[in-house]
Formats: structure tokens, C-alpha cells, sequence
């Protein structure tokens, strides 16, 4: 099976990189687009990440370097329900259309390990646009990879960020070591 995963960051990507670089039956191939995460210094210490990552696991990995802090003011709001539907549409649309385009048999989400993220809406939004798009969203539960995925990062000195991506989410964590940032 050739399959695309939509990589948000290292930390959340690489225990499901790991994971199915010993199955020899996947040739994954990877997708970085995260117009959600702002500011700019934030998103280049995200993808330097997945970089390095993907360099250390030859995973080979397209880059959209979409940055649209301004679509996030503009037509958004700190409703939390209705701006991370707008998010993960907006990146399950392009990997799941990415994937087609490219020949991939199913894509999936690195969102999909984190505890913190909606993972019935995004089961069901990927399900939605693998059938706009003729391909299929292999769904799996990656949250039992969660440390995994954090204890590998740190011991390979990958960026570990502090809140979610969005200016909204910036705002919303309450982590102490959060870089100082002004929207």
C-alpha cells in the first residue's frame, strides 16, 4: 500500500513514521501543510523539524510552505469548534488531494495521535474527502503512540512546540516554557 501521511510536526509524526517504516508492504510518503500555524518563526521551527525527521527516517516528503496567518484574523474566530473544523478541512483537503494526485492508495493524519485533537470529526472529514477525491483515509488510533512520539523527539532534539498552531491556540495554552509571540 502506498500511503500518504499528512505530518503536522515531528513529534506527532515520527512514533507512526517509525511504526510503518517496519512494515514492508507501506511506502509511506509524507505531506507538510499546516497554513494553521503562526507565526512564521513558529511554522519554519515546525518544518525544520519534520526535516530533520523525515532526513533521519528517509522518509521522502513534499512541503506546501503555506503560512496564512492573516486568513486565521480575518475569517476566524476564537470559536474553537468551528476554526479546528475549518483547520483540519483545510489540510485533510489538500493531503487527501495531494495523495490522488499522486498516485497514493490512502492517506492518513499524524493529528491522529494526539489526545487533544477531535478524532471522530477527523475520521469523518478524512472518510468525506477520500471519497471526493477516489482514494481512500486509512483511519488508525495512533494515540497510544503519543509518548513514544515525544520521547523519540526528544531524544533527537527535534522542536517540541508548546501550543497547538493557531494565533487562537497561542492565546489558549497555559504552557510555561511557550515562546513569547505577538499576532
Amino acid at each position: 500500500m502506498k500511503l500518504l501521511l499528512h505530518i503536522c510536526c515531528a513529534p506527532c509524526s515520527v512514533a507512526i513514521v517509525d511504526k510503518f517504516k517496519q512494515i514492508p508492504e507501506v511506502e509511506l510518503g509524507g505531506y507538510y501543510y499546516n497554513p494553521n500555524i503562526h507565526p512564521y518563526e513558529e511554522f519554519i521551527k515546525r518544518r525544520e523539524a519534520v526535516e530533520k525527521m523525515a532526513d533521519q527516517y528517509q522518509l521522502s516528503v513534499e512541503y506546501e510552505d503555506d503560512c496564512n496567518l492573516e486568513y486565521w484574523k480575518e475569517k476566524l474566530n476564537s470559536e474553537k469548534d468551528i476554526r479546528c473544523r475549518v483547520c483540519y478541512s483545510m489540510r485533510l483537503d489538500q493531503a487527501a488531494k495531494y495523495a490522488a494526485e499522486n498516485n497514493f492508495d490512502a492517506f492518513t493524519s499524524s493529528l491522529l495521535i494526539s489526545p487533544y485533537q477531535d478524532h471522530e470529526l477527523i475520521r469523518s472529514l478524512g472518510e468525506k474527502l477520500a471519497s471526493k477525491y477516489g482514494i481512500k483515509f486509512y483511519y488508525e488510533d495512533f494515540r497510544s503512540l503519543f509518548y513514544k512520539g515525544k520521547n523519540i523527539s526528544r531524544g533527537k532534539g527535534f522542536y517540541m512546540q508548546k501550543f497547538c498552531g493557531c494565533m487562537y491556540s497561542y492565546s489558549e495554552s497555559d504552557h510555561p516554557k511557550k515562546p513569547l509571540y505577538n499576532f
